[in-house]
């Protein structure tokens, strides 16, 4: 019994160290200007091959959220210091 939970830990460890390095290896190179991450994203060559869709619920919550969004007018000017606490980010 302990060799059979040895054999699959060890078969887990490699399999984990060997993931990360099969993606780095397969992963396309990333684009250089803005231009190539728009023509990549038009193109779907870097696209993962399985589909995940967002579960009925959870579609319907972002699609509210998202439609509910234009109930609030559009600010004039947006004020960057209600987003900043103790002095952070620039």
């Amino acid at each position: 019994m302990i060799d059979k939970i040895l054999a699959s830990a060890a078969v887990w460890t490699a399999l984990t160290l060997a993931l990360p390095l099969a993606a780095q290896q397969t992963a396309a190179p990333a684009p250089a200007s803005a231009r190539d991450w728009v023509e990549l994203q038009k193109g779907g060559t870097a696209a993962s091959p399985v589909a995940r869709p967002l579960p009925g619920d959870i579609a319907d919550r972002t699609y509210r959220r998202y439609a509910e969004s234009f109930s609030q007018p559009i600010p004039e000017t947006l004020d960057r210091e209600g987003f900043i606490e103790d002095g952070g980010g620039q």
